[in-house]
């Protein structure tokens, strides 16, 4: 299939997720969209089969309808955690095999701290924009005080953590982030996933921006954004 195809398809798919951000109150809205992806052991066969790329693809669809400047910031985590280029319309093609197969090993343990450090590190005070975090990851972390206790530092950041557990895991760390008590606004929610594969696009978009809008207007309210 040629680029020009791919990135057709692309932009065709992100009609879909109009209506989805529509439905959810979110038109109009302008946030900085940020995917946040598990290399993990585990993780390996998404990577391989083309599968992560695929997701890589729909949430571009989705950022091209709110998105403030048509990029997704991008970083990966493992053990540790990493920064990557962003991702455009125009460069999305192959990405998966270009610059993260190509960098990176897809076989360490999972923490969960490392990328949210990264997180609120660069998105640390006022922002132009929102910053809306889509968080992939198939399994439980290692290092669950040292999350727990960013999750509530970053409750005063203008940053949203939308977490995506893929598989048949029952997630019950990530469940408890979603009610996690002592913030200073909810932050994060948590959707799961069995099959990220054949789930419609319609629901995914849908159920990633769920929680979104309360998060913004309450955001609002106490002017962190």
């Amino acid at each position: 299939m040629t680029f020009e195809l791919k990135k057709k398809e692309v932009v065709d798919l992100s009609k879909k997720a109009a209506f989805a951000v529509g439905m959810n109150r979110l038109s109009g809205v302008k946030a900085q969209v940020v995917l946040v992806l598990d290399i993990s052991k585990s993780m390996n066969p998404l990577y391989r089969s083309g599968l992560i790329q695929k997701v890589i693809e729909r949430i571009l669809a989705l950022a091209l309808n709110f998105d403030d400047d048509g990029s997704i910031d991008m970083f990966l985590f493992g053990t540790r955690a990493y920064s990557l280029p962003p991702i455009t319309i125009n460069d999305f093609d192959n990405y998966v095999q270009k610059v993260i197969l190509s960098e990176y090993k897809i076989n360490e343990a999972t923490n969960y701290a490392p990328p949210l450090k990264l997180i609120r590190d660069k998105y640390h005070g006022k922002q132009p924009v929102p910053v809306f975090v889509i968080f992939l990851t198939d399994g439980g972390n290692a290092d669950r005080r040292e999350t727990e206790d960013i999750i509530r530092s970053l409750s005063s950041e203008p940053v949203f953590i939308q977490f995506v557990g893929i598989g048949a895991e029952s997630f019950p760390f990530l469940k408890k982030l979603d009610e996690l008590k002592e913030r200073l606004i909810d932050n994060a929610g948590f959707m799961q996933i069995n099959d990220i594969v054949t789930i419609e696009d319609s629901e995914l978009y849908s159920r990633l921006l769920n929680e979104f809008p309360q998060w913004i207007e309450k955001a609002r309210e106490i002017k962190i954004i």
